[in-house]
């Protein structure tokens, strides 16, 4: 995966993310905004450990 499609997916992952906790807006407290940005980090790494 080049440069351009991994800020593609993960700009895509942060978007699905930010619509689920739009959806979820009246139950979103602290925790499931941290879990969110959590799993966003997760996904970063993810992705940028495919590079080696």
């Amino acid at each position: 995966m080049n440069n351009q499609e991994k800020v593609k997916s993960m700009i895509e992952f942060i978007e699905t993310k930010e619509r689920e906790i739009q959806n979820n807006s009246m139950n979103a407290d602290s925790q499931i905004k941290g879990d969110v940005v959590k799993a966003i980090l997760d996904e970063l790494e993810r992705v940028t450990r495919n590079e080696n």
